[in-house]
């Protein structure tokens, strides 16, 4: 196992993780329809837990989770607010559903990090193969969630 790639991927997913937990975070803040900002709310629940067992599993492998990397996650999910939405006073209702958009592929990236590591278990004593299929098995249940969430949106945008 080369741990400086190791390490180099995991960072990389750190940064993903803090830009996933910022958005997760806001969306559950500003989403137009409440039991969908509920819901996602409790997804972020699950993704801060999520966040933890890659700053656990970053520990496990010798590394430290970067602060610097971190910070980056959280500016680019600034920097992803910055889009063209077709209003410039208000929200868009299209907002509510590219958010949505954005947040699957954040848990489809995570979810590839884990099934990754899941891959590389065998041949490392440091990464636990029973959370790994765990953490896999929560990416399918959130992916689920949140295309449910998706195309209930989808609908309500495009009809309107």
């Amino acid at each position: 196992m080369n741990d400086e790639m190791l390490h180099a991927y995991l960072q990389h997913h750190w940064v993903g993780s803090s830009a996933g937990a910022a958005l997760f975070q806001r969306v559950g803040r500003s989403h137009s329809d409440p039991d969908v900002a509920a819901r996602v709310r409790r997804l972020s629940i699950e993704v801060n837990d999520d966040r933890e067992a890659l700053r656990q599993i970053i520990v496990a492998t010798g590394a430290a989770p970067s602060r610097v990397a971190a910070t980056t996650g959280r500016a680019m999910e600034l920097a992803g607010r910055l889009k063209p939405n077709g209003r410039v006073v208000r929200r868009s209702p299209l907002s509510d559903l590219l958010e949505l958009e954005a947040l699957r592929d954040a848990v489809f990236g995570k979810r590839a990090g884990w099934q990754l590591l899941r891959a590389v278990s065998e041949d490392d004593v440091r990464l636990d193969p029973q959370q790994l299929d765990e953490l896999v098995r929560r990416a399918d249940d959130q992916l689920a969630r949140l295309e449910d969430l998706h195309l209930r949106v989808a609908r309500a945008v495009i009809d309107a």
